[in-house]
């Protein structure tokens, strides 16, 4: 049997210092950092104290905050796709905490609402959530805390923006792959040859 020898990185100690120094200045990097440990934290107090899962807990704490919703605007306030709110809405459809009915003024779209239970399951959610909220925040002073809360705010804003201009670039990715395909294929197709036969 062989053995192949990796060659080996050296990595000079100005380097290793370097690395070991260099700040990390990517906010959006810093921020999935924080939302994945507390949407961690958030997951396994709520299938704790609800047996709810993520999407599911944090449907019912949009829906707290006004409805009835229609599934655009739910996606568009959570931020999340529609296909996988979709989802949970049946799911706590049959649980019987939000109930679904159809738009009076368009018969396409469905309304979304909180039913009693689903109402009994968002106070917990807020009483716990805003227990959660005071740790978090614990060493913030009022002032502290309004001023990170208009600097989210600025950042989700932004956020948006940045996530139509990469849904833009993918679309017109996609459209310039098609049209690609497209002028293939008719260069591709044979051309008929007509035959004189007199």
């Amino acid at each position: 049997m062989l053995f192949c020898r990796m060659p080996s990185v050296v990595i000079s100690r100005t380097a290793r210092r370097h690395i070991a120094q260099a700040p990390d200045r990517l906010v959006s990097r810093k921020i999935l950092i924080l939302a994945n440990l507390l949407r961690r934290s958030a997951a396994l107090r709520y299938r704790r104290l609800l047996r709810l899962a993520g999407v599911e807990w944090g449907l019912v704490a949009h829906l707290g905050l006004g409805m009835p919703q229609t599934l655009n605007q739910i996606a568009y306030g959570m931020g999340l796709e529609k296909a996988q709110l979709s989802r949970a809405v049946s799911k706590l459809a049959r649980r019987g905490l939000v109930s679904k009915q159809i738009n009076p003024q368009n018969n396409r779209e469905v309304l979304i609402s909180l039913t009693r239970e689903g109402w009994r399951n968002h106070d917990t959610i807020r009483s716990a959530g805003e227990a959660a909220n005071d740790r978090l925040l614990v060493e913030f002073t009022d002032r502290t805390r309004d001023l990170l809360f208009g600097q989210l705010e600025r950042l989700t804003s932004r956020a948006r923006v940045l996530l139509q201009s990469e849904q833009a670039a993918s679309r017109a990715k996609i459209d310039s792959k098609e049209n690609g395909r497209r002028r293939q294929s008719k260069q591709n197709v044979p051309k008929r040859v007509e035959m004189d036969v007199r």
